[in-house]
């Protein structure tokens, strides 16, 4: 397709976390997207189980379905590399509406869509390991991507959702193939129970509009695009500390195909990392605890199901390899009004000790970030040979 004369050049930055989660990459993209006056956000890997928390002119919210662009009006696009839980966006609209905002939600036709019995799988294996948790948020995702593996013709898609009967026969036949598996009891074997939610997950989709993915590249050819992604990269599937990651690539890779595809050639890639190391739940965390003090966290709380948020120094060998593996051109360094310099384990480092900062935050709203960079590399970027692409698969 040719853009209009009219239309902007394609360009795109790609938001990505450098740590174990809760790097702030919500605030960075609300803030790129609210700068460069972006013409939409795109989410490339996750899906519901993001907590990405965002605050402007006294308002807060914490997006998971939804991308972080919402409150400067930016719709989302959501890319078959994700999965979608129908009634939790809706839960999640309504939120935004009630906040004064209008958002405006597209999901790829391939993405996996989570069930009920997802989740319930979800928290059964997770408790059965005791002390041996893997760390998880209880949100089905890993269910749902695991499933949609195992059985990609047979996974409940978006796609579906416009057919009830379709998705509601998929929708049981997950939950007959996880009672067999004896992962969920004989109780989840009913299919009127079972029926019932995936009708519910059918009439919530309402509060999103399906496409596939031709109209998302075709979207992606003109004008600025945001790539927000969800989690960490030492929680990506292939480079994190198994078992305790998750089913999805958290490096650039998708954003970097979809932008290939679309024929983007201006492509940056903004690292996120906080001034210490943060990880919520299960899973090694390197410098925990070696902090003068616990940082207050008003947005982060402890989780009776994923457990506690947890603090330490910034690994600085870690933090040099995500930043060399995500090849990120630039930082955006936030909760630099806790500590004025990177925390880590090799003492107190300067603010630009591990690339250059594009972007600082001294608190929690959009107010207290800035961009201290202007004069930021852009570059022609191409996909790494270690750099694979994601885990849900779009068909």
């Amino acid at each position: 397709m040719t853009a209009p004369a009219t239309s902007r050049p394609a360009t795109a930055d790609v938001v990505v976390g450098l740590g174990f989660g809760d790097e702030g990459k919500g605030a960075t993209v609300d803030a790129l997207a609210a700068a460069s006056g972006a013409d939409r956000v795109v989410r490339f890997n996750g899906g519901q189980q993001a907590a990405h928390n965002v605050v402007v002119g006294g308002r807060h919210h914490t997006f998971a379905s939804f991308g972080s662009g919402s409150f400067s009006g930016v719709a989302t696009w959501v890319s078959g590399y994700c999965t979608v839980e129908p009634t939790a966006a809706a839960a999640e609209r309504a939120a935004l509406v009630r906040l004064g905002l209008a958002p405006v939600l597209h999901v790829d036709g391939a993405c996996l869509v989570t069930t009920a019995a997802h989740m319930a799988a979800n928290h059964a294996r997770e408790a059965a390991r005791g002390a041996a948790r893997h760390g998880s948020t209880g949100t089905g995702f890993g269910e749902t991507v695991a499933f949609g593996l195992a059985a990609p013709d047979d996974a409940p898609r978006a796609a579906d959702l416009s057919r009830p009967v379709v998705f509601v026969a998929k929708t049981v036949a997950v939950a007959e193939a996880l009672v067999a598996e004896g992962v969920l009891d004989t109780t989840w074997a009913s299919t009127g129970r079972v029926a019932a939610a995936a009708r519910a997950q059918c009439e919530a989709a309402a509060a999103f509009t399906v496409v596939d993915r031709g109209r998302l590249l075709d979207e992606l050819r003109t004008g600025h695009t945001v790539f927000e992604g969800a989690q960490g990269f030492w929680l990506d599937e292939s480079f994190g500390f198994q078992p305790h990651t998750t089913w999805s690539t958290t490096t650039p890779a998708n954003a970097r195909e979809l932008a290939r595809a679309a024929g983007i050639e201006r492509v940056r890639t903004v690292g996120c990392t906080r001034t210490y190391a943060t990880r919520h739940g299960a899973g090694p965390l390197p410098g925990e605890d070696a902090l003068p003090f616990r940082p207050l966290e008003p947005h982060n709380g402890d989780d009776t199901f994923a457990g506690a948020f947890r603090t330490g120094a910034i690994d600085a060998a870690l933090l040099r390899a995500a930043v060399d593996q995500t090849m990120a051109d630039v930082l955006a360094v936030s909760h630099a009004d806790v500590f004025d310099r990177f925390v880590t384990t090799e003492g107190r480092l300067p603010l630009d000790a591990f690339g250059p900062v594009l972007m600082l935050g001294r608190g929690p709203a959009r107010e207290d970030r800035r961009v201290v960079n202007a004069a930021h590399p852009v570059r022609v970027r191409g996909v790494r040979p270690g750099d694979a692409s994601g885990a849900t698969a779009a068909a």
